[in-house]
Parts: structure tokens; sequence; C-alpha cells
């Protein structure tokens, strides 16, 4: 009698539910074996990735404490196999505690990761904050640059034997002239007089006083919290002319940069954006009207940003601009700007409408509405699925650790990911993207790569006091791809091929990228292309134009494949 009334007790509970559920819809997230479905899953854990941001948290929530600090993709030993940098800060007054240094982790071309920091010589302490990844003597190896809180690093990348690679990096900063007694942030190489070989562009944030640290406290809560940036005095931003024998010369001013107004700076992204084949320089300032500096020739910019109509976000406001993308967003076949802003704003799209004009597409796009519950940080823009077209993803996470407290939003926040038609419409697909890509975390940087050279874009993404994550890419796509990596000659071309444009065409489409400097927040993303080709097999021809001005012209190159193509000569494919 008793099995009855227990089967008639969940057949009524059933029903109860049936009821109430009958008219919802029920979402079915998709696993990585389903055919189409977008879905990132994070195994640094497993790939050995030991590296955790150190958190220095006070009491009275100092400006610098949550702000962060990026990382970087470098293949430093040139084996095809991209290796993960970590740039670690410390403790608050600035210090330098050599427990917490920055990591390096080679690449093991298996799935994992080797630490190896200190045969490498990258033990370095010091509050570090961005990174940047460039070859700035072309001698074909890439080298590292980090900002701190007060000072700079520059990390010369040389043969040596014994150290894991055959390579291992010496700090030659103040050999360089390289010198910022500044709260620098992001970074980013370009060749900016067109000599050959790249510059350098250093954002600075706001001045702080470690001896007398700013607090601000919520009088009716009671509660410390992050000060406003506008409420401290600002540094200007600097420029270092590369001399090509290993050392660089300040001309900030003679440049242009350093007479217009000061700005807190947090992020930048240098491209050619008016086509005139000299690069120019976004800046994404904080709470802050944005730098457009146009090159003019000659190591000389004029900032345009207001009348290129990328200075405000949409409605005038000013952006609090924490991370930037470049890339062909629409199809138009010109490099357009994406800008991560704070939360109850919307993240900023301005697409290039020639002539150094940006039209606001925020709002219209997709991208706007659904960012507006986020503080958004570093972005990426790569082809996620692999159809051809341009997709978004960024981080995301709250400044105000009492943000939940004050403002009733949550300290750690999701990131989102937004896919693209190739004309300009985003759709966001975080939801049905994995478990962990939803994870709330308080995001900063993020860096884009394949690092297990299966075809497919994944993530890395860091957060403050956590571990670094590695979203590997497992979509469950059948669509094609190619792997371009552009080399300039070394001579009118820097060897990074940065201000390099490639347009490619494959099974009726045709499609624009670009070689950036910079971009993200506080992060280097990998210069290699990584394109998708949808149901195509093949590029069916590319037309390569170089920061030298040549135009090179390609024919078929297949596709699941790497190709290295050097200004000039015919593509190789690589073979890993």
């Amino acid at each position: 009698m008793r099995y009855l009334i227990a089967l008639t007790v969940v057949l009524a509970v059933g029903a109860v539910l049936w009821w109430l559920l009958r008219d919802r819809e029920v979402p079915v997230v998709p696993g990585p074996e389903s055919a189409g479905a977008i879905w990132f899953e994070d195994v640094a854990a497993q790939a050995g990735l030991g590296f955790r941001h150190f958190d220095p948290a006070t009491e009275q929530h100092l400006m610098p404490e949550t702000m962060g600090s990026g990382l970087g993709w470098i293949d430093y030993d040139n084996d095809g196999w991209p290796d993960l940098f970590c740039v670690q800060d410390g403790p608050l007054p600035p210090g330098r505690d050599p427990s917490k240094t920055h990591k390096l982790y080679r690449n093991n071309r298996n799935g994992t990761f080797t630490d190896v920091t200190t045969q490498v010589g990258l033990s370095h302490a010091g509050f570090g904050v961005g990174c940047a990844v460039g070859d700035y003597d072309n001698d074909g190896f890439d080298d590292l640059l980090v900002t701190y809180l007060g000072g700079i690093g520059l990390y010369h990348n040389e043969p040596d034997a014994a150290a894991p690679g055959g390579r291992r990096f010496r700090d030659v900063t103040l050999k360089s002239g390289l010198a910022n007694s500044h709260w620098g942030t992001s970074c980013a190489w370009g060749d900016l007089d067109g000599d050959g070989l790249i510059d350098l562009y250093v954002c600075n944030y706001v001045e702080v006083d470690a001896t007398k640290p700013m607090t601000c406290r919520h009088a009716e809560k009671e509660l410390y919290y992050q000060c406003s940036p506008t409420a401290f005095p600002y540094a200007n931003h600097l420029v270092f002319r590369n001399n090509g024998n290993g050392t660089f010369t300040d001309v900030s001013a003679s440049a242009g940069i350093a007479t217009v107004r000061a700005a807190p700076g947090l992020a930048l992204a240098i491209a050619d954006l008016d086509g005139d084949g000299k690069p120019d320089i976004y800046v994404a300032n904080d709470m802050n009207e944005a730098y457009l500096f146009r090159n003019l020739g000659g190591m000389k910019f004029e900032e345009t940003a207001m009348r290129a109509g990328v200075a405000l976000g949409p409605g005038g406001h000013r952006i609090a601009g924490m991370g930037v993308a470049i890339a062909d967003f629409d199809g138009s076949g010109r490099p357009s700007l994406f800008v991560t802003d704070f939360q109850g704003s919307p993240n900023a799209l301005f697409l290039n409408r020639g002539k150094l004009l940006f039209d606001d597409a925020s709002y219209r796009s997709g991208l706007g509405g659904p960012s507006l519950s986020r503080l958004k940080f570093g972005t990426c823009a790569f082809d996620a699925d692999l159809d051809g077209n341009i997709d978004l993803a960024f981080t995301a996470g709250h400044v105000h650790r009492t943000s939940r407290e004050i403002y009733g939003v949550p300290y750690a926040q999701e990131c989102q990911l937004y896919m693209g038609d190739g004309a300009g419409q985003y759709r966001e697909v975080s939801s049905t993207a994995g478990t962990d890509f939803l994870k709330p975390r308080v995001g900063r940087g993020l860096a884009t790569t394949d690092f297990d050279n299966d075809g497919l874009a994944d993530l890395a993404l860091s957060g403050v006091g956590e571990s670094v994550v590695l979203l590997r890419n497992r979509s469950g796509t059948s669509h094609n791809w190619i792997s371009l990596q552009l080399i300039g000659d070394g001579m009118k071309s820097n060897r990074n091929a940065i201000g390099a444009s490639i347009e490619v065409h494959f099974g009726g489409k045709k499609r624009t990228h670009y070689i950036i400097g910079g971009g993200s927040y506080l992060s280097a993303i990998d210069r290699r292309l990584h394109i998708g080709l949808g149901e195509a097999g093949q590029i069916d021809r590319a037309s390569i134009r170089w920061p030298s001005g040549k135009v090179q012209e390609i024919g078929v190159l297949p596709g699941r494949a790497r190709w290295a193509i050097r200004e000039g000569e015919a593509p190789r494919r690589i073979e890993l």
C-alpha cells in the first residue's frame, strides 16, 4: 500500500511541475560534442599553469589595488608554440617582494606548460601592471616590456644554450634609456616613424603618493571604496623612438603626445586607421575623452578624437575606457574600434567610415545593451567558430570591493562572448558557451592565441587575486581555418609586421585582417592571424600591404595549415 501512496505522490509532484513549466522554454545547454556548439573550458590547472595574481588588498581600498595586471603570449623560443607570460604586482605601498614575481610558462606542445621563469631570467619583482611583446631589434626573437607602478622594464631575448628553449632574457632597461617614474599601464609597440624599427607608446594613469595615499569613504554606509580617477592629478603619456642601437629616446613632447591634455590612459591600440600607410594611435582614457593621434609622418601626431567621433561614448558620455580591440567588424574592409566601458554604460563600437571618421553603432550592433550589467575590462576580437566573421569577448569585474554593499552589484562578474555575422551585427552567446565561461571573476586582462595549434583560438584571462584562467576553445565546428604569420623584411618593415594588413578571399567572401600594436587591457595578444574559412577549404587569393608600403599578392593557400609569409617571398608551410 505504501508503494502505491509513494507512486501517487511522485505523479502528483510531476503534474504540478508540468503545470508550472508548461509554457516555459527550458534552455538546452549544448556540450562541446554538439555540432555547431560554442564551448570554452578552463584547462589551466591540468595544463600546469600555477600562476596566481597577488591581491594587494588594504583596509583603505587604495586606488592601485583592484586595477589588476595583464598577461601576454610570446613564442620566446620560436618553436611555433606560444608561451604564456603573467605579470605580477606586489604589496602596497609599492616595494619588492622576492616571493612575488612574474611568471613565464613554456609550452610543452602537448597541452601542458612548464614554469621556466627562473631559468630564463624573468624572476623580477615589483608592482607590475602591463606588458607588450615585440622584436625591437629585428633579430627575429620577441622581447618583453613590462610597466610598473613607478617604473618600466625592458627584457631582451638572447641566446643561451643552457636555458630552456635555448633562450633567456636580460634586463636592459638602464642601457636602453627607457624610464618612467609614473604609474604605467598598457603599452604597445609600433613603427611610428616608418624606419623599420618598432617604437614604444606607454600609457600613464594617475599620480599616486605612496606616503600619503588618498582614500574615499561612503559617508552613509561608512565603507571605504576606490576613489575615482578624476580625484587625482594626471600624468602625460610617453612615446619612445627606437634609435636602432638598443637605445630609445623620449620624443613625447616633439611628437605631440605630451602637449595634449593629460588623461588617465588604460588601453591603446596602434593601427593605420585612415589607410594612408602610417600607423595611428587610439588610447582609451578612464572617465576622460579618448585620444586619437593621427600620424602626420616624421614622428609627428595630431590629436583628432573629437573630430573623428571617437572621443566620447554613446549619448556623449565620457567613456571609462578599460579595453580596446581593432578589427573589421562590419565587413567594410576598414579597421573599426571596440571599447569596453564601466557598469551601467554600454560598450562602444565605432565603425570606420573612411577619412578618419567613425559612426557610433554601439546599440544597433547588439553589443551595447547586453553589456550594461557588467564593468568591462580586457577584450579580444577573434573568430571563435571559424565561420569567417569576427567575434568578441571581454572580461568583467567591479573595481569596488564593496560594490555589493554600496551599489548592490557584485564584485566578481561573468565575462561575455558575442558572435558576429560579418556585417556589424552581434548576438550574445555567453550563457551557452560553457560553465567555465560563466564563472564570476574579478576579470582584468585578456589575450587570445591558439595555444594547442588545433585551429581554434583560445583565451587567457587574468583577475585580481585569482589564478590565471586558460579557456580552451572546444567548439563543435566543422569549419576550416588557416593560420598566417607575417614577417617583415627587417629593413623597411619591422620584423613583427605591426601595421600590415591582409585582404583574403575565400568561398566567395572577402575579409580584411590587421597586425596591430597593443589591444585588450594591460595584455599582449598573439600576432599570428587565426582566420576562419567557414566551409571553404582554402584561401583563393590574398593581398598583403606591408608596413613598408609594398603590396604583395598571394595565390591559393590550402586551409587547415599554418603558413609563414616573409615580405617579398613565397609562403612557407609551417610543420609543427
